[in-house]
């Protein structure tokens, strides 16, 4: 009986690009700055003693959205305040939601990535996964790859869509 190969692990010419790969490996966290307002106003000192009290560790490798769920008054220099108080232990750090701070987040992630890795390569920018890579993430990882790679497809080794291809 032949042994079934599996010719796509095997194959030199084909790279899979998978976003999953660059997921935050602990994830995302949206920190809601709610309890730090009073009368619809936050203060200096309570915020500052807040954050004293906070452990960075808390968020080690985690994207973290900071926000506020309720109507106040919000000075800016809460932002870099809080964002200080984790900077340590923090992946990723940005104001927003959590769909706000994963496209912040891939955008950064692909912008220093060096796309000349993939240069005249056939390049499968995988599809279908488990984490909520968001759409923003494919349509950069696809501007980029579809400039270096001889060939760009999306979505699995037995089912793909060609996506762009450079002819020489």
């Amino acid at each position: 009986m032949n042994e079934i190969r599996n010719r796509v692990a095997e194959s030199t010419s084909l790279v899979v690009f998978d976003l999953e790969d660059y997921f935050p490996p602990a994830g995302v966290t949206e920190f809601d700055l709610a309890p730090l307002v009073a009368d619809g106003v936050m203060r200096e000192n309570i915020c500052r003693e807040f954050f004293k009290s906070i452990n960075p560790e808390e968020f080690r490798d985690q994207v973290v959205a900071f926000y506020c769920s309720v109507d106040a008054i919000l000075p800016q220099w809460i932002w870099p305040m809080a964002s200080s108080s984790i900077a340590k232990e923090a992946l990723y750090i940005t104001a927003g939601r959590n769909s706000d701070a994963l496209q912040a987040y891939y955008s950064q992630r692909l912008a220093g990535m060096n796309w000349a890795d993939f240069a005249d390569k056939k390049v499968l920018l995988k599809g279908c996964g488990q984490y909520p890579v968001p759409d923003s993430a494919y349509v950069q990882a696809a501007m980029h790859l579809s400039l270096s790679a001889q060939k760009l497809m999306y979505g699995e080794a037995c089912s793909n869509v060609l996506i762009h291809l450079n002819k020489k």
